[in-house]
């Protein structure tokens, strides 16, 4: 399901909106979960890294919506942003938070629907890569993929994150929650402290699994679990 966060405080438009969205889902078989902030610092405050696409009003009274998108980027540097406007000359104000398109209002179904449709199209991509992932450490908060996971272990009640590009996150959390989050992507534990992503098996050494040149300890207890999901994984059952 693809979720959809509107920013809007006319209630009009609002309204106009979300049947735009409904219409849509009705012709597309395209599933969202939408929800609605009419005040932008509520949106801030409240906003959770989870969405997919954020529409949001240029104008409201308590913030620009600019202003707030800002905001929203610094902490999700992958949601889709599309600007609603009735000032074309906000749109290149855009370039400054990636925002991907900008509606003209009075909305018309026809331009909402194509640029609904783009965005859709890039959302599908990036869940072909699987599972968005959001990993908050005490600075910042990440989203990615879980392709960009290589695997996470537990290190004295914290998880560590270790990214295929070499760099590893710290989240305090219940490896177990992650394991049920990424079932569905191929990821298995190895042993208790360990929850590897398939992708990245290279091979089986004794009691190790070698993960882009990383050994793992595969324990007792999970052995022959985790070879049969290796196998399976390995001979096309993905």
């Amino acid at each position: 399901m693809i979720k959809i966060v509107i920013l809007e405080d006319e209630e009009q438009q609002a309204a106009r909106t979300m049947d735009f969205l409904r219409r849509y889902e009705k012709e597309n078989g395209d599933p969202f979960d939408v929800k609605r902030f009419d005040r932008a610092i509520d949106l801030v405050d409240n906003y959770r890294c989870d969405a997919d696409i954020l529409l949001l009003d240029i104008q409201v009274p308590d913030m620009l919506g600019i202003d707030a998108a800002k905001r929203l980027r610094e902490m999700d540097e992958n949601v889709i942003i599309m600007f609603l406007t009735s000032f074309a000359q906000y749109a290149i104000e855009g370039y400054s938070v990636e925002a991907m398109d900008y509606i003209l209002k009075p909305i018309s179904y026809a331009s909402f629907s194509a640029k609904l449709a783009r965005a859709i199209r890039m959302v599908r991509q990036r869940q072909a890569e699987g599972t968005m992932v959001s990993i908050k450490t005490k600075s910042d908060i990440h989203r990615f993929p879980s392709s960009g996971l290589t695997y996470i272990e537990v290190v004295n009640h914290t998880l560590v994150f270790h990214l295929t590009d070499g760099t590893a996150l710290k989240q305090w959390g219940s490896l177990g929650t992650f394991e049920k989050e990424l079932a569905d992507d191929h990821f298995v534990r190895c042993n208790s402290g360990y929850l590897v992503n398939l992708k990245y098996v290279e091979s089986v050494e004794g009691d190790c699994v070698i993960l882009k040149g990383i050994p793992l300890k595969i324990s007792a207890p999970k052995r022959k679990e985790f070879l049969r999901a290796v196998a399976q994984y390995k001979g096309g059952s993905r």
